[in-house]
């Protein structure tokens, strides 16, 4: 799976007539700007495009009653597929040069549409939750007829978006099938410290569908694989509990709640309820996990982790925000890498530390080990992340005069520049390295040096330098470089009045520009006249 050419001709949220061409030979791009470029919205309309083509019907877009048209061009399988889509004409197919038909295409479908499109988005998951509502009712209405196979368990939905409850079940998969993971398992030890699964409490809870119904069911009418796997979840709990729970839903309303506690003690015991159902793979088994809380009938699974240097074991809330985060990106991304899949990763470095950031791309490579044909399209606003990519790997989001968002490559690939370089460049645009403060107090400083050249300064202002040049001297500041040109150039600048309390706008930093451009003009100048070449 390799995306192209995406052109959203109409409108999306904050995007129109937007146009972006990715390096479809790159496995990873990298989406950056300011915020509200409209980074998401593109990720977001990405999933809009392959869902409903998945679904064969023209592109929703949630609470828009405005049309969404586009064209793509992406290559799938070894196919270079190109589909156009307007109001007017309906959906155009067009696979390696050949028009198809609307039945020639969906014939086969499965060829020329990517195996998964994973969503990832690291604020609250509300937000995406409609865009794979479809796939994910469509799955639930297979899983729980009563002649459902265990074979439903083998895939997850084409569409799936990842949220912080699926740690916990790709943390049970990994350890129940450890001869298989051997490489997960160790980074799992190496960088989070944990050593072992520990013991798992499932808090299962009535659900709203099951509450109209009068008989009595132990699962409250659960049906097909999901009550299977419920009853064997029951079989191996220590000591099931049912209990009724007054729970809050506002903050002047309440309910009851009828509740069931099924604990499994440790690992083997969780081995031996798999072994029992001859799961040959952590992919059914994370799918029987996830089938009870797309079922509506968990309340909280609270895991229980052996870690380093931990008395006792650790709850999975105990983590840290970064750790979880790291677990949930790349442990899901274990479930969804198969061949011909795209990723989308929305800010998946936002809680990680700097050593997790500068080597995320590397776990990407390393732990999940994505085939040739997976494409990963993420967003970030750490310099950290895209360190080591080149430039056709990464796409500025900007907005022009009258607000339009435009995409272009930078001029130079973040791996020529060092962290702080990057921070200043196009990528980020960040005025300076220093704090306002700092750099307010230096330019004054600055200013009253230049001031003294041409003359004494008066008793206010000479009090004002000295201060500031005590400062500078306890702080380690030096002014002076071994770069006699830039030493002119900071000597020639300070005594500009405009570089003194500065405001950081786009007008000043083009007057700012005009000036050092005559300074430097200025410095030639100079150089020329004493036969400096």
């Amino acid at each position: 799976m390799r995306i192209d050419i995406i052109h959203i001709r109409s409108r999306f949220k904050n995007l129109e007539d937007f146009k972006i061409d990715i390096d479809e030979n790159s496995m990873e791009t990298v989406l950056i700007g300011l915020n509200a470029t409209g980074k998401s919205n593109l990720m977001e309309a990405l999933v809009v495009i392959f869902r409903d083509l998945d679904l064969d019907r023209p592109p929703q877009i949630s609470k828009s009653k405005d049309p969404f048209e586009y064209y793509i061009k992406y290559q799938c399988r070894g196919n270079d597929i190109e589909i156009d889509y307007s109001t007017k004409d309906g959906y155009t197919f067009i696979t390696n040069g050949i028009k198809l038909s609307k039945t020639g295409f969906y014939k086969n479908k499965d060829s020329f549409l990517p195996k998964h499109v994973f969503i990832y988005y690291s604020g609250i998951s509300e937000r995406l939750k409609d865009l794979y509502y479809d796939h994910t009712k469509k799955y639930y209405e297979q899983i729980i007829r009563k002649e459902a196979k265990h074979t439903r368990f083998d895939s997850i939905p084409r569409i799936f978006l990842v949220q912080n409850i699926h740690s916990s079940f790709a943390l049970i998969a990994f350890y129940m099938f450890k001869d298989q993971e051997k490489e997960t398992i160790q980074f799992l030890k190496e960088e989070l410290k944990i050593e072992d699964f520990g013991s798992a409490l499932f808090i299962l809870k009535q659900p709203e569908w099951s509450k109209s119904r009068k008989e009595h069911d132990r699962f409250w009418n659960a049906g097909g694989l999901v009550r299977r796997f419920l009853e064997d979840l029951y079989r191996f709990s220590t000591a099931p509990i049912y209990h009724e729970e007054r729970v809050a839903t506002t903050y002047k309303k309440s309910e009851t709640q009828s509740r069931l506690y099924l604990y499994i003690k440790d690992r083997k015991t969780f081995q031996d309820l798999v072994d029992t159902k001859m799961y040959s793979d952590k992919i059914p088994l994370f799918n029987a996990l996830n089938s009870i809380e797309i079922s509506d009938l968990l309340y909280d699974v609270k895991i229980k982790v052996a870690k380093e240097n931990v008395n006792g074991e650790l709850g999975m809330s105990e983590l840290s925000e970064g750790e979880k985060q790291l677990l949930t990106v790349l442990g899901m991304l274990k479930f969804t890498k198969d061949e011909e899949s795209l990723i989308l990763l929305d800010e998946p470095d936002t809680h990680l530390n700097p050593m997790w950031k500068w080597k995320f791309l590397e776990y990407l490579d390393k732990v999940v080990k994505r085939p040739e044909t997976t494409q990963i399209i993420f967003c970030t606003h750490d310099p950290l992340v895209i360190g080591n990519l080149k430039k056709n790997q990464v796409q500025i989001f900007q907005k022009d005069p009258k607000g339009k968002t435009t995409a272009y490559n930078p001029n130079v690939s973040p791996r020529e520049m060092s962290f702080s370089k990057i921070l200043t460049s196009e990528l980020f645009g960040i005025p300076s390295l220093m704090s306002k403060k700092l750099e307010d107090l230096l330019n004054e400083k600055r200013f009253l040096q230049a001031k003294i050249t041409k003359g004494p300064l008066d008793e206010e202002e000479r009090k004002i330098f000295e201060r500031l040049k005590r400062y500078f001297d306890r702080i380690g500041f030096n002014d002076d470089t071994v770069d006699s040109r830039y030493n002119r150039f900071l000597q020639l600048t300070s005594e500009k009045q405009e570089f003194v309390n500065r405001k950081y706008t786009k007008e000043e930093e083009k007057q700012l520009d005009e000036i050092a451009r005559e300074v430097l003009e200025q410095i030639i100048k100079e150089e020329k006249e004493g036969g400096v070449e």
